[in-house]
């Protein structure tokens, strides 16, 4: 009775967080449109901070929650560090290779995207992802924490420039609250849907953690898989809804903006928070992150567009990861 009674708040949690995603999809493009954005700092921007919530919060709470309640720390670091190592794992690789999924059904090649836009997001991710490494073989960690930070701001402020030069004003969906309120409650949109991610997505994180429990998984596998796995799921199914819709630079950008955050912001809060020494399991996790990326970069810099192998081939190399940590 009681792993019935769980299985049903998975699913329906699950379903509260693709509800939400539609919600929160339908209003920040109005919201970009009021700040004449143009897609790319939507996507990468402003979806990203309000879908980042839940795996940023993770970490903190884990550690925070293990300081607080006087219980195993050194656990807690653990699960908190392969949650911030999984999340920018598995957007860079399962993520895509979703995207990937969905141009096969939409019988489609590559993506309708400024192939410009997604490699300066790929560059600066491996920028910060490479100076959180270096992090753990030197000391005064807090200066490379500093530097991550700084870095994001920098990528920040530039997507927003540019998006702004080429601002197109588009023809939008009705706004969902419209429906009910008759008035564009575009912010209330937002902040309700944001509400509901967060809340859905605990309760989706806490199903998964019982059903690895009973089926006896370590913690570490826990946070760097199934963890992320829940915490993604926003940007995932934003990411979806916007390339079903063929609004292909919203789609890529939320993902490929969602890995710039995931590589700096959740990456100096584990500097801060933890010792920050890896292990050989994750800095193997770390050097088939870091060859996707090259992949990525290099193959869309060559060919100056992003094909559907560019997509499908990372997600290979996460089902690699998987069978790898398994048996191995």
């Amino acid at each position: 009775m009681l792993f019935l009674l769980n299985l049903f708040f998975a699913l329906f949690s699950l379903f509260v967080i693709i509800y939400a995603c539609n919600l929160f999809t339908n209003a920040i493009e109005y919201l970009g449109q009021k700040l004449k954005l143009g897609s790319n700092a939507v996507g990468s921007i402003l979806a990203v901070i309000g879908t980042t919530l839940p795996e940023t919060i993770v970490p903190v709470v884990a550690i925070i929650g293990a300081v607080v309640l006087k219980t195993d720390i050194q656990s807690a670091q653990n699960i908190a560090i392969g949650a911030i190592f999984g999340s920018p794992f598995m957007l860079s690789t399962l993520a895509l290779f979703l995207l990937g999924l969905v141009l096969i059904l939409k019988k489609r090649k590559e993506l309708k995207v400024n192939y410009k836009n997604s490699l300066r997001e790929y560059k600066y991710f491996l920028c910060v992802y490479l100076i959180a490494i270096m992090a753990s073989f030197f000391p005064y960690k807090k200066v490379f924490a500093i530097i991550l930070v700084l870095f994001y701001f920098v990528f920040v402020y530039r997507t927003i420039i540019k998006s702004k030069e080429s601002f197109i004003f588009q023809e939008l969906e009705e706004l969902i609250f419209y429906k009910f309120f008759k008035k564009k409650l575009v912010l209330l949109q937002i902040i309700v849907s944001i509400v509901l991610l967060v809340l859905s997505s605990h309760v989706f994180i806490g199903e998964i953690k019982y059903f690895s429990y009973i089926l006896n998984i370590n913690p570490m596998i826990l946070s760097l898989f199934i963890t992320p796995f829940a915490t993604e799921l926003p940007e995932c199914v934003n990411s979806i809804i916007w390339l079903n819709k063929d609004k292909d630079e919203l789609a890529l950008s939320n993902v490929l903006g969602a890995i710039v955050f995931q590589g700096a912001i959740p990456m100096t809060l584990g500097i801060i928070l933890t010792p920050w020494n890896l292990d050989k399991f994750l800095l193997i996790n770390s050097l088939i992150l870091i060859i996707c990326s090259l992949f990525f970069i290099i193959t869309t810099a060559l060919s100056k567009k992003i094909t559907l192998i560019q997509l499908i081939i990372p997600g290979i190399l996460y089902f690699s990861f998987i069978f790898y940590t398994i048996f191995f």
